[in-house]
């Protein structure tokens, strides 16, 4: 009688646990959805509009920001620019290239990160000497 006791109480214990356990607290990470850490630092990703037609097809973008800045690729290539946020939520960034003895060529990105009902987005403007294109981003 004294083996039984211990077994029913072991048993008793699990059930105990197991039906306490209605949720899985390790859902959200195991989800793959993108969860805000800190602040606006995470991956970012969305479309990469052309102002015309002339400056090629809508493209991914994919922004990577971390503690001191971020790396946006917004071309789905291999081009990374890098840039800083402001406190206020300002991004910005440049990325100049030089190609053999040809002028080189720039292409700036400006824009704001804004939370709308849960919603947190990053909207701006990339410019070249010639095109524009609209980026919105959003958290994933």
């Amino acid at each position: 009688m004294t083996s039984f006791f211990p077994q029913r109480l072991a048993v008793a214990i699990v059930t105990t646990l197991l039906a306490g356990c209605g949720v899985d607290l390790g859902e959200k990470l195991q989800s793959g959805q993108v969860l805000a850490w800190h602040g606006l630092q995470g991956r970012w990703n969305g479309p990469v509009v052309p102002a015309e037609p002339s400056c090629g097809p809508t493209t991914h973008g994919l922004m990577t920001i971390g503690s001191k800045g971020f790396g946006f690729d917004p071309f789905e290539s291999t081009t990374i620019m890098d840039g800083a946020i402001d406190p206020n939520g300002h991004l910005s960034g440049k990325l100049v290239r030089q190609f053999g003895n040809q002028p080189a060529q720039s292409i700036s990105f400006d824009a704001t990160a804004q939370s709308n009902g849960g919603e947190d987005t990053i909207s701006g403007t990339l410019q070249s000497a010639r095109c524009q294109w609209k980026v919105t981003l959003h958290r994933g």
